[in-house]
C-alpha cells in the first residue's frame, strides 16, 4: 500500500524542470534587449513631435495677436512668457494655457544667431518684433 501511494505522487507532481525555467528566463531577456532600445528610441521621437507642435502653436498664436491688434510699434515688441497670459498684449486671448517642453527630447535647436543649443526643460517664450517677426525660444528641434 505504502508503495502505490508513493507512485500515485510521483505520477502527479506537475510543474517546470530547472531547464524550462532557464529557457524561458533567457527568451524574455532577449525580448526585453530587443524592446527597450526601440521603446526609448520611440519616446524621444515623441517628445521632439510634441516640442514642434507646441512651437507652431505659439507661432499661430502670436500670428493671431498681429492679425487681431496689429504689428507692435514700441521698441521693444511684445515678450510672452508663462506668466504674462492676463497683461496688456498677453497670450491668454490666443492660447488655452501654455504649453511645457517635454521631457526626454534630447534635441538641439538654433537661435536666432544660428547656434546650436540644447532644448532645456524648461518654458517656452515668444518673442514678437516690431518688424512683425516671431521668435520663439527653444526653436523647432533638430532631428
Amino acid at each position: 500500500m505504502y508503495q502505490w501511494i508513493l507512485k500515485k505522487i510521483r505520477e502527479d507532481k506537475k510543474g517546470f524542470t530547472l531547464i524550462e525555467l532557464v529557457a524561458v528566463i533567457a527568451i524574455l531577456g532577449i525580448l526585453a534587449a530587443i524592446a527597450v532600445p526601440r521603446f526609448t528610441g520611440s519616446t524621444k521621437k515623441a517628445a521632439i513631435s510634441a516640442h514642434n507642435a507646441n512651437v507652431r502653436t505659439l507661432e499661430s498664436a502670436a500670428n493671431m495677436f498681429i492679425a487681431d491688434k496689429g504689428v507692435p510699434t514700441d521698441g521693444n515688441g511684445v515678450t510672452w512668457t508663462k506668466d504674462s497670459k492676463d497683461v496688456d498684449n498677453g497670450w491668454g486671448d490666443y492660447l488655452q494655457e501654455w504649453p511645457k517642453v517635454p521631457k526626454g527630447t534630447g534635441a538641439k535647436y538654433k537661435d536666432s544667431s544660428g547656434t546650436e543649443k540644447n532644448i532645456d526643460e524648461t518654458d517656452y517664450g515668444v518673442i514678437i518684433g516690431t518688424d512683425g517677426s516671431i521668435t520663439v525660444v527653444p526653436g523647432k528641434a533638430i532631428e
